[in-house]
């Protein structure tokens, strides 16, 4: 399940990653009015098993029923997690595809709810499944070659990432906006990590994750360039992890 939308007085449009058929999209007649219907299986990214009529000619199929496999509701009582969630859901909806069966992503979902309910932080949570996002479409950037020359980049050098742009050598980066974050070693290690590791084993250095971040840029900046579009949950997921700070302060 990754969202829903009000439709008319009593019915819900229901957003859908399914295993073997791709993103669907369909009604859930009265959803609002009888909870006996649908239960409480209608929160962001609950597992269902779910049974839709898809008819010829209409855009949205007909959900004639769900049933809970998993939930993952509790946790999102933190604010943290859930910020993370909304992350999860609005990119999975962007990228998934109507009619296509994507099992790969299917359980790369399931992977990272498991361990960010397991106590994964969120922004490891959100910069793993980007990482495998992009590189399960076939967007990952090149991580040791220049994306304006095509040079062999340096690893032990700290390369600058522009957003949607890749990794610049020193040359291509030069003359650009002042102020790029740089990608080292510490961003390196935890993207080898990410690539080698189940979600719940990946570690990161402190302060390399978050908003404006190399990481930030060069992985949520290529999934928004691709998508031509900015995803609007990650300002949650920024504010939630700064009060949550704050909060660590305060003590």
């Amino acid at each position: 399940m990754l969202r829903t939308q009000e439709l008319g007085d009593a019915d819900l449009i229901v957003s859908l990653l399914a295993e073997h058929c791709g993103k669907v999209r369909g009604v859930a007649r009265s959803a609002r009015r009888s909870r006996k219907r649908f239960g409480g299986v209608l929160e962001p990214l609950t597992h269902v098993r779910a049974v839709w009529v898809t008819r010829e000619g209409r855009e949205l199929s007909r959900i004639d029923s769900l049933d809970c496999l998993r939930s993952f509701a509790e946790m999102q009582a933190d604010p943290e997690r859930q910020a993370a969630c909304a992350v999860l859901s609005e990119v999975s909806e962007v990228f998934a595809r109507e009619g296509e069966a994507d099992t790969k992503s299917f359980k790369l979902l399931g992977s990272v709810l498991e361990a960010l309910e397991g106590g994964l932080g969120a922004w490891v949570t959100v910069r793993y499944f980007e990482y495998w996002t992009l590189r399960l479409h076939g967007l990952l950037p090149d991580l040791g070659h220049c994306a304006g020359c095509g040079v062999e980049l340096d690893p032990r050098r700290v390369q600058r990432v522009a957003a949607g742009a890749g990794i610049r050598c020193g040359s291509c980066s030069s003359g650009g906006p002042e102020g790029l974050p740089g990608l080292g070693q510490a961003e390196r290690e935890f993207l080898e990590l990410t690539r080698r590791l189940p979600p719940a084993k990946v570690t990161a250095a402190p302060g390399i994750l978050g908003s404006g971040s190399a990481l930030d840029r060069l992985l949520r900046g290529t999934l928004e360039s691709f998508a031509e579009r900015s995803f609007r949950t990650y300002k949650h997921l920024r504010a939630a992890t700064v009060a949550e700070a704050d909060r660590g302060l305060s003590r």
